[in-house]
């Protein structure tokens, strides 16, 4: 069954011109009213015969004019004829070929000690093999960066070292942006034949329902069965009172194939140096949560890495993970008192532990020296909130450093104007009645390991009684009032710490609450949100996993790889941010192809069955052929009738 496809389809709506000779022709026949005399009637009888002819001439020009039209038309519109029973010819007519290979990490897989990626190159290159230099090729990847660089339609063969660059990426683009890609460059060849090309190892992808052009798939070998173990959500597990140099890092190891793996190493490697291994026995489809030590040497921001060792697949064998440690923090507090209120000050000299500081900072002489030289800081009784202490206190939210507001009883309005601003609170009067508290944030790291329901049958007094407008996210709350609330890089508490018949002082949650809202403004051991390649981070300096520095100046960065990155804002100590691997691939989904005629899988000897388009012909030269005989049969025709008119004349 032959095929007929158009290159340029939009021009087959012109065919509607060949019926314009048609209505021109409906439009000028008359017929005049007859009158027959009887002297003329045996002029009418022989000439009768001679009409019936002349009017087949005329509806034969007729349809030789429209057809004229049509095959005009036809041609500009580059049919190619396709007939699948044709023996293949030695060459093929030049062809715009576009090889689309997926380059996501699931193709890293290695079986027969090569992996599929290295098996779909080889792949290409025997296809590189059989291009004419008549044929117009592009190699498009997953890798959106490479494609920029390397994916140009060129005449003739692929450069092999263009072939061999290609790596595997950690931010794949879909496979249906990367037909679409292709279908765009192969349509600025304006050939006729044109194909695509897919070499991919048969993980589901989003195809495209309708495609325009023949897309071809070369087989790869299927890795099946499946023998993948993938290491995820590496994390410190928190500390309270109890700092320790020995911490615990928590993750979880899971078995995505159909086989028990026995024996399998982890090993951690902890700022740079591999601290610690075990092995574990995986069943079939298993999660097991593990955990290593690793000793902290230092203070400041720790990191590093879990691995599993698995050889088939070994980009997800990584879970990077980051946390600041401070085993003794210094803690600046603006104040202008001489002492702090005994509840405030053991919380502080806890946390601070006896080998770190309190140190009191006179509101009229903090500076901005002095922020390098803290954890956090905390105000109480700053007294007047002067443009020195606003000034400080921006520059350490650039800084990113944590401040813990804690709302005295003789409150300035000036500071009730900036808590307004800061955390989105309306702050009324200051009330001694004794409320229970009813609400404690379940979400919030915070209050996250506290039990609401023994705090909520515990009461508070002598706090501002605030409302809320939602900016800010309440950690802790009255029936009509919130207690604490937690902003970005900040956190106040509005119950005076002062207060000696506070009974939520004397809950054993209070002091959770309390060491956990430290540990959230100084990130010491604090839980860091799990980020994927492709988060976007803003920095003035960034710090890449393989050590290279770029300059953003507060400008956004968008992360290709896992890793280790570091921060900087404003020559502030430096935050290392923990990126991981998106594991979608880590399990293997088997792709399901659209049902459309222009798919098609080819078989093991898929060499000898590749460029179906020689199987096509071109056949816009042979329209325009055919529209010129019969241009030349149409002058012929009205040339023999005018010499047949003429001799009768004669």
């Amino acid at each position: 069954m032959f095929q007929l496809s158009f290159l340029n389809t939009g021009l087959l709506i012109l065919a509607a011109a060949t019926v314009i000779p048609l209505i021109i022709w409906l439009l000028a026949k008359k017929k005049p009213r007859q009158i027959i005399f009887s002297t003329i009637r045996f002029i009418k009888n022989t000439e009768k015969e001679q009409k019936n002819r002349t009017q087949l001439k005329n509806i034969l020009l007729l349809i030789i004019r429209m057809l004229i039209i049509l095959m005009i038309v036809l041609a500009a519109s580059r049919p190619s004829l396709r007939i699948p029973n044709l023996k293949p010819a030695r060459k093929h007519p030049p062809t715009a070929i576009a090889i689309v290979l997926d380059t996501s990490f699931s193709m890293d897989y290695t079986a027969d000690s090569k992996s599929t990626l290295e098996k779909a190159k080889n792949a290409i290159l025997d296809i590189n093999k059989r291009i004419n230099p008549q044929d117009l090729t592009i190699l498009i990847t997953s890798d959106e960066s490479w494609n920029k660089m390397n994916s140009l339609l060129q005449p003739g063969k692929l450069s092999e070292n263009v072939i061999n660059s290609v790596k595997s990426t950690w931010l794949p683009l879909t496979m249906d942006k990367m037909l679409e890609y292709a279908l765009e460059k192969l349509k600025e060849s304006q050939f006729t034949n044109r194909e695509i090309y897919l070499l991919t190892d048969g993980q589901a992808q989003t195809m495209p329902e309708k495609l325009e052009i023949p897309l071809i798939m070369i087989p790869l070998p299927k890795p099946i069965p499946w023998d993948n173990i993938s290491c995820t959500n590496a994390k410190p597990v928190m500390q309270l009172t109890n700092k320790q140099q020995v911490q615990t890092i928590q993750f979880d190891v899971v078995n995505h194939g159909n086989s028990v793996r026995r024996d399998v190493l982890i090993r951690i490697d902890f700022n740079g140096v591999k601290s610690a291994e075990k092995f574990v026995t995986l069943q079939p489809g298993q999660k097991l949560t593990e955990s290593l030590p690793v000793e902290v040497m230092s203070s400041g921001w720790q990191s590093g890495f879990v691995e599993v060792l698995d050889e088939k697949l070994t980009a997800d064998n990584r879970c990077w993970f980051s946390f600041h440690f401070d085993l003794h923090p210094n803690i600046g507090v603006i104040t202008q008192r001489n002492s702090l209120p005994m509840i405030l000050q053991s919380v502080l000299s806890v946390f601070a532990t006896p080998q770190g500081s309190v140190k009191l900072l006179s509101p009229s002489q903090v500076n901005f020296q002095q922020l390098k030289d803290y954890s956090l800081l905390v105000v109480y009784d700053a007294g007047e909130f002067t443009p020195r202490l606003r000034e400080f206190l921006q520059t350490a939210g650039k800084a990113r450093m944590g401040v813990l507001f804690v709302a005295d009883v003789d409150l300035k309005p000036d500071w009730k104007a900036y808590f307004t601003q800061k955390f989105g609170l309306q702050i009324k009067q200051f009330t001694k009645e004794t409320i229970p508290i009813s609400y404690v944030n379940p979400y919030h790291p915070i209050t996250s390991l506290i039990d609401a329901k023994q705090l909520t049958r515990s009461s508070i007094t002598d706090f501002w009684s605030v409302q809320s407008t939602g900016s800010g996210n309440v950690l802790l709350s009255t029936s009509n009032s919130s207690l604490a609330v937690a902003g970005e890089n900040s956190l106040i508490w509005l119950f005076d710490p002062q207060s000696m018949k506070n009974r939520f002082f004397l809950e054993a949650a209070f002091p959770v609450f309390a060491f956990r809202s430290l540990q959230y403004l100084s990130n010491a051991q604090f839980e860091s949100e799990q980020y994927t390649v492709g988060q976007v981070l803003s920095a003035d300096e960034i710090v890449e996993p393989d050590g290279e520095k770029t300059e953003l100046n507060g400008n956004s960065y968008k992360t290709y790889e896992p890793g280790i990155y570091t921060i900087n804002w404003h020559g502030s100590n430096s935050q290392s941010i923990a990126i991981q691997p998106d594991n979608k691939e880590s399990i293997y989904n088997p792709l399901v192809l659209p049902k459309n005629n222009n798919y098609h899988i080819l078989g093991s000897q898929w060499q000898e069955q590749i460029f179906l388009s020689r199987l096509g012909h071109d056949i816009w030269k042979y329209l325009l052929l055919a529209a010129l005989f019969l241009l030349f049969l149409e002058i012929l025709i009205v040339k023999s009738e005018e010499w047949k008119t003429g001799s009768r004349h004669t």
